[in-house]
């Protein structure tokens, strides 16, 4: 009758070990969900932004062409206080710094202390991937202001944020590869770097369509 007990006990003790052992898997199981759950919730989130980070730019750029028009300017001078006019164009290469040039990045933002628009040309070609975000955060880098608004890290008091962004300007072309006068392919790129390099891109045509 010992015997029998103790190799009953001996049994008890074998499935206890086996019940934590499951029990165990089931909490990793459900850990590792809520894990992946909370990734793919902020990677949509930060998708969510930098779509309409993206969208922004876009609607900037066709703000500064609509403004031009208003002020009888030429259509894709890209500076609201320079004073360059259809009927008043002076030497190409002074005019040349004026306008969105192709082949071009710029960092396009809304001013909200003059309530304008802030273009500055970045340079003719960029150095992508995640290597190359720490060297270029006041070139093209995105911080808040004390408002919480997405700004270029400029300002002393701006706080840094995850997200980088600018506009390149491409030659619009048929389909023949012959340079479409007076068309433009703006894209529009956010890149932000979390668990991994990510970035976004939207892309659209922009013209003179009063010559049109």
């Amino acid at each position: 009758m010992k015997n029998k007990n103790i190799l009953l006990s001996g049994f008890s003790i074998i499935e206890v070990m086996i019940g934590i052992f499951v029990f165990s898997l089931w909490l990793v199981a459900i850990f590792a969900l809520l894990s992946s759950s909370l990734n793919v919730n902020e990677l949509n989130k930060n998708s969510i932004i930098a779509g309409q980070l993206a969208r922004e730019q876009i609607e900037l750029v066709r703000n500064i062409r609509d403004t031009n028009y208003k002020k009888l300017k030429v259509w894709n001078q890209h500076n609201p206080s320079d004073v360059l006019t259809k009927n008043n164009l002076i030497d190409e290469t002074i005019q040349a710094d004026k306008v969105f040039l192709p082949g071009h990045y710029y960092f396009v933002e809304n001013d909200y202390l003059s309530w304008d628009i802030s273009v500055d040309l970045l340079w003719t070609s960029i150095d992508e991937g995640a290597s190359h975000l720490s060297t270029m955060r006041n070139q093209f880098g995105l911080c808040f202001d004390t408002l919480n608004r997405y700004i270029k890290c400029t300002a002393s008091n701006a706080k840094d944020t995850k997200f980088f962004k600018y506009v390149k300007v491409e030659q619009a072309k048929d389909e023949w590869d012959a340079d479409i006068e007076d068309a433009y392919i703006i894209s529009s790129k956010i890149i932000w770097y979390k668990r991994g390099y990510h970035e976004l891109e939207i892309k659209t045509i922009i013209t003179d369509w009063r010559r049109i």
